[in-house]
C-alpha cells in the first residue's frame, strides 16, 4: 500500500520562492497548506498567488493579529507528529561561508536558527540552492538594471570564480522530493547540477553569443568591491515577526499535557480544532519565542477539521453542479457527490420535475441532500445563475445536446468563479479514437467541446472511461435482448482484440455490429457506472486531474469479446455457438444502412 504523503504547511507562501514552493507541493499531492495574514488579501498580487493556490486545492491558514490573544501550538516535536522542518534558507551554505562581516550578521542568524533547529531535536532538512536564475540572471548580474547590458558590464573580481543558478521552479521541486525521502533526513542538500554552474565571465560570453557583440568588460577587483561595500548604507530585509509553524493534537484528552520549556502562558484547550494555549506577546519576549520557533496562528475550525486520527483535512469540500443529473450516468454522479460529501446542486426542467419516469430519481436526489436548481441549458440567466452557486460544473447531457454545451462554456466565462468543469464525455478518449460514422460526428462533436473550453482558459478535466458495465455485460452486448444468450453468441470481428466499444445505447441491430469497427482502441475496459461516478468526484479537488484526461482502466476490467464468453460459458457449464461476423461485413452493412441508424450517447 502506498505511504500517504505528507501534509505540509508553507509560512511566507505568497513570497517569490514561497509561491513556488506551494504550487511544487500541490503538484506533487500533498496536502498543503498556506499561512496568511490577514493583510494578505489587501494586496493585489498577493491576492491573485492566494486565488491561485486556493484554486489549485491548497487550505489557507489565518495568522493571529500582532496585536491579539493568540493560540501557541506545542512544540512540534512534543506531539511526535512533525517528520521534518524546512527552516527558510536557500542560498549558500551559512556554515562554508565567509562574509567578511559585511551582511550585518545575516548569515550568522542563519547558522544560529540550524544551531537551534538541531539542539532541540528537531528532524530537518537545510537546502542550500545558491544563486536564484530569475533574481540574477535578467540582469547578467549587473547592479541596478532590470535587463541585461548592451554595451559594457561589470565583473567582479577576475570573473572565473564559478557559481550555481538555479530555476525557482526546480529549487521548489527538488524541496517538495526531499520531504518524504529518508536520505535527506538530517541533511543539507545541495542543489548543484553542472551545467548551471558558471563564471561571471562565462555568462557574458554566453550573452556576447546571443546578441553577436562584444561588451566592454570592466573588471573590478575584490579590494575595490570591498571598499566600495564598506562605504554604503545596506539595509538588509530580515525576518521581524514570529517564526510559526503548526501541529493538530492527534487525540483530545481533557487537559493539555504538562509543558517546562519557554516562555509562560496560560493553557487554554479547544475541542474543536487542537490542543492549544494562549499568550500575548511582549517585546521582552519576542527574540524568545523566535528562538524558539514557537506558533503564533488562530486556528479557524470552519478552514479546518480533523478526521478520526487527529489528521488535518481539507475542510471545505467543493460545490458541484450537475447538469443532466437525470440521464443515464448523471444520477450516479449526483449520488456520488452528495455521497462523498460534496454540497451538490442537480440543474432540472420544470417538464422533468413533474415527469413521473424521473420521479423516483428526484426523490433519491432529495433524501441524499441533493439541492435541486430549477433551469434550463437554453435558459442562459437560469444557467447563470446556478453555475454562481457552486465551485465545480459537471456536464453529462446526452448526445442530442453535445454540441450545445458551448451554451454552458459562455455561462461558465461570465459566472467567473468555476473552479473546474467535467464536459460530457464518460467513453474513449475522442482525440486518440478512428471512428467511422455515425459515431464520427459525436467524437468530433466531444473534440470540438474539448478545444472551446481550452481556448476560453478553463479549468477543465475530461474524464475517459469506457464501458459502461451495467449497461452491455448483462446481456454480453447482445442485441435485441435483456439476458445474457443461453445457446448462441454474436462476435464481431475474431473477439480477440480487446477493442474499445463507445459508451452508448444501441437503438439498433445494425448499430451494433459496427461498434468493432467504429473504433480503433485495442483495449476493451468495462467500468461499473458507480466507479466511473466515484472516480469523476474524487477528481474534482484533487490538483493532479486538473487540465488533464482522467482514463479509468482497471486492469481487472479489460477483456476481449471471447474471454467474456468464455467467463460466461464457465458460469453456466455450457459451451455456446459462436457466431463471428467479420469486420468487413459490419463496414458493409454500416455503409448501406447508415441512414436508418439512431444513436444516443452516454
Amino acid at each position: 500500500m502506498e505511504k500517504r504523503k505528507s501534509r505540509i504547511l508553507i509560512i511566507g507562501a505568497t513570497g517569490n520562492l514561497g509561491f513556488q514552493l506551494a504550487k511544487a507541493s500541490l503538484e506533487a499531492a500533498h496536502p498543503t497548506f498556506a499561512l496568511v495574514r490577514d493583510s494578505a488579501p489587501s494586496d493585489p498580487t498577493k491576492a491573485h498567488k492566494l486565488h491561485t493556490l486556493s484554486d489549485a486545492g491548497a487550505t489557507l491558514l489565518k495568522v493571529a493579529p500582532p496585536t491579539a490573544t493568540a493560540a501557541l501550538c506545542f512544540e512540534l516535536w512534543y506531539y511526535e507528529m512533525f517528520q521534518r522542518y524546512i527552516p527558510s534558507e536557500f542560498g549558500v551554505d551559512p556554515d562554508k561561508t565567509k562574509i567578511s562581516d559585511l551582511d550585518h550578521g545575516f548569515y550568522l542568524r542563519k547558522a544560529e536558527i540550524r544551531r537551534l533547529v538541531e539542539a532541540e531535536g528537531i528532524p530537518y532538512t537545510y537546502i542550500c540552492c545558491n544563486f536564484f536564475t530569475s533574481y540574477l540572471l535578467p540582469s547578467l548580474v549587473q547592479p541596478d538594471l532590470k535587463t541585461p547590458p548592451r554595451d559594457k558590464a561589470i565583473v567582479f573580481g577576475d570573473g572565473k570564480a564559478r557559481g550555481v543558478f538555479v530555476k525557482e521552479g526546480d529549487v521548489a521541486a527538488f524541496t517538495i522530493s526531499t520531504v518524504d525521502d529518508p536520505r535527506t533526513l538530517n541533511k543539507v542538500l545541495y542543489l548543484r547540477p553542472p551545467g548551471n554552474v558558471c563564471s561571471m565571465n562565462d555568462l557574458v560570453e554566453m550573452w556576447e553569443t546571443k546578441i553577436k557583440k562584444k561588451l566592454d568588460k570592466i573588471y573590478m577587483t575584490e579590494e575595490e568591491l570591498l571598499k566600495k561595500i564598506k562605504g554604503m548604507s545596506i539595509v538588509l530585509a530580515g525576518v521581524h515577526g514570529d517564526v510559526c509553524l503548526t501541529v493538530f493534537w492527534p487525540h483530545p484528552s481533557p487537559s493539555p499535557p504538562p509543558y517546562t520549556r519557554g516562555p509562560p502562558f496560560q493553557s487554554t484547550y479547544h475541542h474543536s480544532t487542537a490542543m492549544t494555549t494562549t499568550f500575548r506577546v511582549t517585546e521582552a519576549m519576542r527574540s524568545t519565542l523566535m528562538l524558539r520557533t514557537t506558533v503564533v496562528i488562530d486556528i479557524d475550525a470552519e478552514a479546518m477539521r480533523s478526521t478520526s486520527d487527529g489528521a488535518p483535512r481539507m475542510a471545505e469540500k467543493s460545490k458541484i453542479l450537475v447538469i443532466g443529473g437525470t440521464g443515464y450516468i448523471g444520477k450516479f454522479i449526483v449520488e456520488a457527490s452528495a455521497k462523498a460529501g460534496h454540497p451538490t446542486f442537480a440543474l432540472v426542467r420544470d417538464s422533468t420535475l413533474s415527469d413521473p419516469s424521473k420521479s423516483s430519481i428526484i426523490d433519491g436526489f432529495k433524501s441524499s441532500g441533493v439541492t435541486l436548481l430549477q433551469g434550463d441549458l437554453y435558459d442562459h440567466e437560469s444557467l447563470v445563475k446556478a453555475i454562481k452557486q457552486v465551485d465545480v460544473v459537471i456536464s453529462t447531457v446526452g448526445s442530442a445536446q453535445l454540441g450545445d454545451q458551448g451554451r454552458i462554456i459562455a455561462a461558465i466565462k461570465e459566472a467567473g468563479n468555476v473552479k473546474r468543469f467535467f464536459p460530457s464525455e464518460f467513453g474513449n478518449d475522442v482525440d486518440r479514437t478512428s471512428a467511422v460514422e455515425p459515431a464520427k460526428t459525436a467524437f468530433a462533436t466531444k473534440a470540438q467541446i474539448r478545444r472551446a473550453v481550452e481556448a476560453e482558459g478553463i479549468p477543465h478535466t475530461y474524464v475517459s472511461s469506457n464501458f459502461f458495465a451495467g449497461y452491455f455485460l448483462p446481456t454480453l452486448s447482445q442485441p435485441g435482448v435483456t439476458a445474457p444468450p443461453r445457446d448462441k453468441v454474436i462476435i464481431l470481428g475474431d473477439g480477440n482484440p480487446k477493442e474499445s466499444y463507445p459508451n452508448m445505447r444501441l437503438t439498433s441491430k445494425l448499430l451494433w455490429e459496427c461498434a468493432l469497427s467504429a473504433y480503433s482502441f485495442r483495449v476493451s475496459i468495462f467500468n461499473k457506472e458507480d466507479d466511473i461516478a466515484t472516480y469523476t468526484i474524487k477528481a474534482v479537488d484533487d490538483p493532479r486531474t486538473l487540465n488533464k484526461i482522467l482514463y479509468i482502466r482497471a486492469p481487472a476490467n479489460i477483456y476481449s469479446f471471447n474471454e467474456l464468453v468464455s467467463l460466461w460459458e464457465k458460469k453456466i457449464g455450457k459451451t455456446l455457438e459462436r457466431i463471428y461476423v467479420p469486420e468487413e461485413q459490419v463496414l458493409k452493412n454500416i455503409q448501406g444502412k447508415l441512414k436508418k441508424l439512431t444513436l444516443l450517447i452516454m
